[in-house]
């Protein structure tokens, strides 16, 4: 993958955020999605920040900014800095070397679930291996913007696949950007749910227990004989992705169609 591909890639994951309602309304300028380059591990692409119309709905490849893993900006359109909030993807990129790419937004559930101090819990499969154990929360709600921050977030990340910043937002990481914006988009929808189930059920609201999380994540796709049978004569398909790739076409047309 180029960089222009990079960029390219990272502007449809800006508008996907915009799409699926993780940076609309009084948040559509709040969030960033960054890629790191694969022909240079040691640099990233993700949104800046000075445009004149800052939405994320609206980010096209040439918006986007390069910067290296100390936060330091390399190219971008005149005008345009870093994200104010840079030093979470790169520090998170440079302890993290499987990490390829890194989200924050601020998803009113999981924000709000940190003030009241009640952690998310498995109530539905999607996203569970996320919140298996429970989510690490930075306790500050101070924005990211130096290098002691960035530091201190990502060691409370840890190796999890994400962590909420108390009363401010949510940092989730993944090995590609479908990871990284599918796990926030399901946090999210966990977040809302536990809302619900507090809402209704009090704090100590039933969940999914710990042995039905392990038996859903042990399921093997197509393991079954009617499975392997068709796969025999048809061969294999492809299983995931549709959400995706999904989203993915309609941004992309979207970019066409308006710029």
């Amino acid at each position: 993958m180029t960089l222009d591909q990079v960029k390219h890639e990272v502007a449809l994951g800006s508008r996907i955020m915009a799409n699926i309602g993780l940076a609309e309304g009084m948040n559509a300028s709040m969030g960033h999605v960054s890629l790191r380059d694969p022909s240079d591990p040691n640099r990233f692409v993700v949104k800046g920040r000075g445009y004149n119309i800052d939405v994320l709905s609206r980010m096209r490849p040439e918006d986007m900014v390069v910067c290296d893993l100390n936060g330091y900006l390399i190219d971008g359109p005149p005008g345009i800095l870093q994200c104010n909030e840079v030093m979470i993807h790169a520090c998170v990129l440079r302890a993290r070397p499987e990490i390829n790419s890194v989200v924050h937004a601020h998803p009113p559930f999981c924000v709000m679930l940190t003030v009241l101090g009640i952690p998310i819990v498995p109530m539905n499969i999607g996203g569970v291996r996320l919140i298996r154990k429970p989510l690490p929360v930075y306790p500050r709600p101070a924005l990211i913007t130096s290098e002691a921050a960035g530091q201190e977030m990502t060691q409370c990340l840890g190796t999890a696949g994400a962590v909420q910043l108390f009363g401010h937002g949510v940092t989730t990481v993944g090995r590609t950007m479908e990871e990284s914006v599918i796990g926030m988009a399901q946090l999210e929808n966990q977040a809302q749910i536990n809302y619900h189930a507090c809402s209704i059920a009090g704090r100590d609201h039933p969940r999914i227990p710990d042995e039905l999380v392990d038996e859903f994540l042990a399921w093997k796709p197509l393991a079954e004989p009617h499975f392997q049978e068709a796969v025999a004569r048809r061969g294999a398909a492809k299983m995931g992705g549709s959400i995706w790739s999904d989203l993915m076409d309609k941004a992309a047309k979207q970019l066409a169609q308006n710029g």
